[in-house]
């Protein structure tokens, strides 16, 4: 784990979206960053690997994709190779969150701010990032 402050980034993994969220360890404070949406495996890791360049973060969070009783299912072994891709990528310590729920509350919290549906569509795999980041935040010893 980090020493209690820098940046850190988060995905929502997906095969067509994936979610991009930022915050910072000692203020734990976050935000949706983007969402990429790629259509080939080698596009997905450049926008990636632009991401890290740009941020220079100092650990990576990824949202962990169980079902309502919390078994894994095939997007969580997606998501879990990932997560170990990124590690080996970048050389940063990489979490796994459990992610359950969090795009129907991302959902929820954009339709609550006024989005219209397509909006909803657009930005909520970045806002289901960045709760799955607040998730990590919230637990990192102070």
């Amino acid at each position: 784990m980090p020493d209690g402050e820098g940046l850190v980034l988060a995905f929502d993994y997906g095969l067509k979206f994936t979610g991009v969220a930022i915050g910072e360890i000692g203020t734990g404070v976050c935000r949706p960053l983007d969402t990429l949406q790629t259509t080939t495996r080698a596009a997905r890791w450049l926008a990636v690997d632009t991401l890290l360049k740009t941020w220079e973060p100092a650990a990576l969070v990824v949202g962990l994709p169980l079902d309502a009783e919390g078994l894994e299912q095939e997007s969580t072994r997606q998501s879990r190779n990932f997560a170990r891709e990124l590690a080996r990528r970048s050389g940063l310590p990489t979490h796994m969150v459990d992610e359950r729920y969090t795009s129907l509350e991302a959902w929820q919290t954009l339709k609550q701010q006024g989005k219209t549906h397509a909006e909803c569509s657009e930005e909520e795999h970045a806002e289901a990032a960045a709760l799955v980041l607040r998730t990590y935040l919230e637990s990192y010893p102070s």
